[in-house]
């Protein structure tokens, strides 16, 4: 017998769009549920540069992009102050770079009110060591790094505090219908097979890229288009700001600050697949090649990794024969009951990571209009409870760089986390590279469902380091075996899958060192664990 649920609003996507939107929901008092077909943030809202954009980057060619990004901007950085590093950031103009744009581009900022400051070269080359010394100028601007995994989380984690709840790993196989109403969805549990209704009052799509899927089940036109970028991570941080190049948004022309590494990128492909996450060598070397204008050393520093996620973006005619980037990074609100005769469907689409907030909030209104809500949106004011904990683990038996990283990370697991650390496994360093604990791990492990060392990585930072998972994944494999967390096939089903998706992305940036710790982990894997490419595996 299939199961039911009854809410007032299903919400498709647990990208941080529908993260947005949940908690946005919840703290007007809406009931809703969030379905997501795999893990929470396992598209889009993870495979991204992390940047929080000031606006500068549309100044010039989607003025109403740019500044939504700068007033989310100061938001953002007032209400989740535990996800947001304010790096700020540059605009450097290189040789070649175009005069007349960059005076174009400071009279928008101008114009927009984001605030634009050029700096001394010398105090420049001071603050960057690394930039080009042949750069001719640059402009201080209020960019940041935003840690999307951190984010996503609170923002979830948050909503369910306000009574919303969430489904991960169930993929809706229809939109229920009936006559010109949509009533709700219809999801399977993938790992249990499980089928459920969710009936709903109204349905929201923010499923990103997968997005005109859900159109497609509804009958509903839907076009986005789906546009890929590519990005690499450097082993390790050698920047102090946000870099980008002073010119039209490019390819490869934006270096992120992250934690303990740099990441670069980004490129822009056009693909019909929104589980297109491929990369390609010369795409890859191509974007360097563009990267060295401003680090020219890029070439002589170690790469740890590649990956790539699609950006949806909406334009009316669907941005076809377009290359990407000239289609708006703003919004897209589609309320298909006003566009297309079916009531109770909305379509959220579009935007950035820096929007997601605005995003949410629009589309709420929405919703309140509908449901003849008065509650007024409470995200623009309302701080996310902040992750940074002080004193939580001062007891615990831990090295220095394990309480730093637990310290920061915590967030609302900090209670079970200090019980998991006061036995021995617990406070047992699994991943060297970035100070995980067995209780970090523990604790990300769902009570039902699946044991998924992505799904681990995604919460802890599990295996991203520089060496990419070759020694903490059967670590925290085996610990979850011998602790009763997963049973052996699962736990060796899971440590090929972590394993094939940390060489995915090192195979592509495999030079030097990392070639070396490529090979270290084929190894390993292949010859000491006996695991075999084909599934085929046994330990």
């Amino acid at each position: 017998m299939e199961k039911a649920l009854e809410t007032e609003v299903a919400v498709i996507g647990g990208g941080i769009t529908g993260a947005g939107i949940l908690r946005d929901l919840a703290l007007r008092g809406i009931r809703a549920i969030l379905v997501e077909q795999g893990d929470l943030g396992h598209g889009t809202s993870t495979r991204n540069h992390g940047l929080l954009h000031s606006g500068c980057r549309y100044a010039v060619r989607d003025p109403e992009a740019a500044i939504e990004s700068y007033h989310e901007n100061l938001i953002l950085k007032k209400t989740i102050p535990g996800s947001i590093e304010k790096t700020g950031g540059l605009f450097v103009k290189v040789p070649g770079d175009d005069d007349a744009y960059v005076d174009k581009w400071l009279a928008s900022c101008h114009k927009l009110g984001i605030p634009v400051e050029e700096v001394p070269l010398s105090q420049v080359f001071r603050e960057e060591p690394y930039l080009n010394k042949k750069a001719e100028a640059a402009y201080r601007v209020p960019d940041g790094a935003i840690d999307d995994f951190t984010l996503l989380i609170d923002v979830i984690n948050d909503a369910v505090a306000h009574g919303a709840k969430t489904l991960t790993y169930h993929e809706v196989t229809e939109v229920l219908t009936e006559q010109d109403h949509v009533t709700g969805i219809h999801v399977r549990d993938r790992h249990s097979g499980e089928e459920t209704d969710i009936h709903a009052q109204i349905v929201i799509n923010a499923a990103g890229p997968w997005g005109m899927n859900i159109a497609r089940m509804a009958g509903v036109p839907l076009k986005i288009l789906n546009n890929k970028g590519m990005l690499v991570v450097f082993s390790h941080r050698f920047n102090k700001h946000v870099i980008n190049r002073l010119r039209m948004p490019g390819d490869g022309d934006i270096f992120v600050p992250a934690h303990d590494v740099t990441i670069f990128g980004t490129t822009g492909k056009n693909t019909d697949d929104p589980n297109d996450f491929s990369l390609d060598r010369k795409e890859m070397e191509d974007m360097l090649a563009v990267g060295e204008a401003l680090i020219p050393s890029i070439h002589r520093m170690r790469l740890i990794r590649a990956y790539s996620g699609s950006r949806p973006l909406y334009q009316k005619n669907g941005g076809h024969g377009s290359n990407g980037r000239d289609v708006t990074r703003g919004m897209a609100l589609i309320d298909h009951g006003e566009r297309d005769g079916l009531n109770g469907l909305i379509t959220i689409t579009g935007g950035k990571l820096t929007t997601f907030r605005l995003m949410a909030e629009k589309t709420v209104d929405l919703v309140c209009q509908k449901l003849d809500v008065h509650s007024p949106c409470r995200t623009r004011e309302e701080v996310l409870p902040d992750r940074r904990v002080s004193d939580s683990f001062s007891k615990a038996n831990l090295a220095p760089a394990a309480r730093h990283k637990l310290m920061s990370w915590a967030g609302v697991r900090a209670p079970k986390f200090d019980a998991a650390l006061q036995n021995e496994e617990g406070s047992q360093v699994v991943c060297e590279c970035e100070q995980i604990t067995w209780a970090e791990i523990e604790t990300a492990i769902p009570n039902k469902g699946g044991f998924d060392l992505g799904d681990i990585r995604r919460r802890t930072r599990l295996g991203m380091g520089p060496c990419q998972g070759t020694f903490c994944n059967f670590r925290a494999a085996a610990l979850a075996v011998e602790q009763g967390r997963a049973d052996i096939k699962e736990a060796n089903c899971a440590l090929l899958g972590g394993i094939t998706e940390r060489q995915k992305g090192m195979g592509v940036v495999a030079i030097g060192e990392t070639a070396k710790q490529l090979q270290m982990m084929q190894t390993l894997y292949q010859v000491s664990l006996g695991f075999k490419k084909e599934g085929n595996q046994h330990v």
